[in-house]
């Protein structure tokens, strides 16, 4: 803080916060001019936090710790004092520059006692709600000095500047604002005008805040799922989050506070805050409440009731409900305020009004209990008077559709109660017993008021008799229709007036009914599922701990490759192959004295046979034969028996040889090939064009025809377009590009 302070903190010129200077000498006797707003004026930087009241459950703090949480509101009531103490530019500088400052009101607002507590439990002591109304108090001074931009004639501040402050600074948030629904409450006008003062000022001076309000909305519908997460969880999981204490008598408590603390945060925004209702019809949040309350608000009431018959909970619940239909009250009728207050535009609000109530038809639990409080039938004489462009038969769809269900809820309530006091009866006495009897022969006498039960109805004779007045429905429709109505009349009757309720209409009437399967009866009477002869072998895992089968699990089977690698790592085939090859080597080579032969291969003779050697050793047999008779006869008889000599030795080396001499098959195909085409002149051959087209289809081919087709079938793929990708390998190998 300053040594010493010139003229006191004086605005004579009646200056904005922002725009205010003060002189200020410091500790070494610098003159500086400081702005009115600067952390320099918060030099306190420690502010104690709010403990809750309320323990888990929603119970008072007792004994010792109610004693300790005396003491320390009573420290957290100075620090609360010392704020509002503050001068005004003092005040500011703490709220935007010390956040322990801000997070002492946050803390507070957090753990603040819910205005709804007495449902919950017992109220605590006149002193103790007296300090906690004290605290209270002093927070909201808190809340409303930041709302309020002018104090005095020199302290006040400009709205964009104060709504600059609020906003970008979250001294004032959402969040919290939420909070202070639940701890100030609508319960007392005095709060109620309170609340709808502080929001109309937010809304006033920062339009942003309703986007923030907006994205708030749409929280409320995660939290209805929330809820339902953890009513299907059993209340382990989900909203309220945790495990039940010893001081909960169901494990749904939890979660039954949790739904109780969105009912009334939501029914009082709705109440102090008009601009949010409009904002509702637009993300449609009227809707996702009926839908909550028909199937999550019902299996939880459900669900603790089947625990604990005397819980709390349930209590919680029944005020969850209304507080709901409150909400949706608040929702629905805004499109009536709007039709009030401009009769000439107002087709549209009434269309949207009948579009909400008509969506939530479908919610059977719903729709009964808001006919109770609210009657529809009423908001739509009301729409009627006012516009006069109103679909009279879509309102009065809704109206019958309303009327209906809370008038057949009202008969199955009677009749519930009427048993229950007749059964209360028979426990009494005998002659109790004797009048109960005679009343209920009387209700049976009685025409009127004897309902025929559908288990006495004959489902089958009313689904031909519906049938055969309206072929083109599907029997599982029928039914659905006959349960519906109390004849197949009145079925055929509302099906013809096109006049059947919407979750009727917007069926598939064309639905087959496929009976239940006798087998499942079957199970459920004696607990046997399979009919199978194998039942009970060794491979059963219905019925074996240890099956003697494979299980499965992944891609692939058991002990197989994981990947390529695996594959191509794996020798087990060659190493059970590798005996057959080893007795090739077996086999000895050993040295021979018989003549020995030039073994040069040659590629362009490799398509010669054995089969064709065979052939050829024949026709040479022959002509040796032929040529020894042809001998000139004057040949001399040493040459003759030189060539008899020679050739019984070639004879015998042939036959001694293990194949012919290639050398001799090469040269006597060479000798061939060159006498067959020196009569043409010695020019190379061209091959002759080969016809694969034939004759016309249907005058037989020859084969040649055939042949060539075959051939050029199997040889295809190394000309033409084929073989391209080898052809580039090979170019690409050899350098050529």
């Amino acid at each position: 803080m300053p040594t010493n302070i010139v003229n006191e903190f004086k605005n004579p010129e009646n200056k904005s916060l922002k725009d205010l200077f003060f002189p200020v000498v410091l500790d070494d006797g610098v003159k500086k001019n400081i702005c009115a707003l600067d952390k320099y004026w918060a030099p306190r930087s420690i502010f104690s936090n709010y403990t809750s009241l309320v323990v888990a459950g929603g119970h008072y703090k007792t004994g010792a710790a109610l004693q300790e949480w005396q003491h320390e509101a009573d420290n957290f009531k100075s620090d609360l004092e010392f704020l509002l103490s503050l001068k005004h530019h003092e005040f500011w500088s703490y709220m935007v520059f010390q956040k322990s400052a801000l997070g002492c009101i946050v803390s507070f607002l957090q753990k603040a006692t819910p205005f709804y507590i007495n449902i919950c439990s017992q109220p605590p002591t006149d002193n103790v709600q007296a300090d906690y109304e004290t605290l209270l108090n002093l927070v909201l001074r808190i809340i409303c000095r930041l709302l309020t931009p002018k104090e005095s004639a020199d302290c006040w501040l400009k709205k964009d500047d104060m709504r600059e402050l609020i906003y970008k600074n979250y001294l004032i948030s959402v969040p919290m604002l939420f909070d202070l629904l639940v701890a100030v409450g609508n319960a007392s006008p005095e709060n109620a005008a309170i609340l709808q003062r502080i929001f109309d000022t937010l809304l006033s001076i920062e339009p942003n805040y309703k986007k923030d309000l907006i994205a708030a909305l749409n929280f409320f519908r995660a939290a209805f799922r929330s809820i339902q997460t953890q009513t299907e969880n059993e209340g382990f999981e989900g909203a309220g989050g945790g495990l039940p204490d010893d001081t909960c008598e169901t494990p749904f408590d939890d979660v039954a506070l949790y739904t109780l603390d969105c009912a009334f945060t939501l029914s009082v925004l709705l109440d102090v805050c008009p601009a949010v209702r409009s904002l509702c019809g637009e993300i449609k949040l009227g809707q996702s409440i009926a839908n909550f309350y028909d199937n999550t608000l019902s299996f939880l009431y459900k669900n603790i009731y089947l625990i604990n018959e005397t819980a709390k909970s349930l209590m919680w619940l029944n005020q969850a409900r209304l507080q709901f239909l409150q909400a949706f009250r608040s929702i629905s009728y805004s499109y009536v305020e709007e039709v009030l207050a401009k009769p000439k535009a107002s087709i549209m609000a009434t269309e949207e009004f009948i579009g909400l109530l008509t969506e939530c038809l479908s919610e059977q639990t719903f729709v009964i209990d808001y006919e109770r409080h609210f009657s529809v039938a009423l908001d739509m004489e009301i729409l009627k008077q006012a516009c006069e462009d109103l679909d009279t038969f879509k309102a009065n769809f809704v109206v019958q559709g309303y009327q209906k269900e809370a008038e057949t809820a009202a008969k199955e309530t009677i009749n519930n109660i009427q048993n229950l006091i007749a059964n209360q009866e028979l426990l009494n006495s005998n002659d109790a017993i004797n009048q109960a009897k005679s009343k209920v022969e009387e209700k049976v006498d009685d025409p009127i008021n004897k309902p025929k039960p559908s288990s006495e109805r004959d489902l089958e004779l009313e689904v031909t008799m519906v049938l055969d007045c309206l072929p083109h429905l599907g029997t599982g429709f029928v039914r659905k229709l006959i349960s519906r109505y109390d004849s197949s009349e009145e079925a055929i009757a509302a099906v013809l007036e096109n006049n059947l309720p919407p979750d009727l209409a917007q069926a598939d009437h064309s639905e087959v009914y496929i009976p239940a399967d006798p087998q499942d009866k079957l199970y459920e009477q004696t607990g046997i599922k399979h009919f199978n002869i194998y039942d009970g072998d060794k491979y059963d895992i219905m019925t074996q701990d240890n099956p003697q089968c494979i299980i499965k699990q992944g891609k692939g089977f058991p002990n197989a490759p994981q990947n390529a690698t695996q594959l191509l790592d794996d020798k087990r085939d060659l190493a059970a192959i590798k005996h057959r090859y080893q007795e090739y080597s077996l086999v000895t080579e050993r040295d021979s004295d018989d003549d020995e032969y030039n073994d040069e291969y040659d590629d362009s003779y490799e398509a010669l046979l054995e089969s064709e050697t065979r052939v050829v050793k024949s026709k040479d047999l022959k002509n040796v034969l032929a040529n020894v008779a042809d001998v000139s006869e004057d040949e001399t008889e040493s040459e003759e028996e030189e060539s008899s000599q020679q050739t019984d030795n070639n004879q015998r080396n042939k036959n001694d040889n293990f194949c012919e001499n290639p050398e001799d098959i090469r040269a006597r195909y060479e000798a061939r090939r060159q006498a067959k085409w020196a009569k043409k002149g010695n020019f190379v051959p061209q091959q002759q064009p080969k016809d694969v087209v034939g004759r016309a289809k249907g005058q037989g081919q020859e084969k040649d025809v055939l042949r060539n087709r075959q051939k050029k079938e199997a040889n295809k793929s190394s000309r033409a377009n084929h073989n391209r990708k080898a052809g580039a390998a090979f170019k690409q190998s050899k350098g050529m590009f």
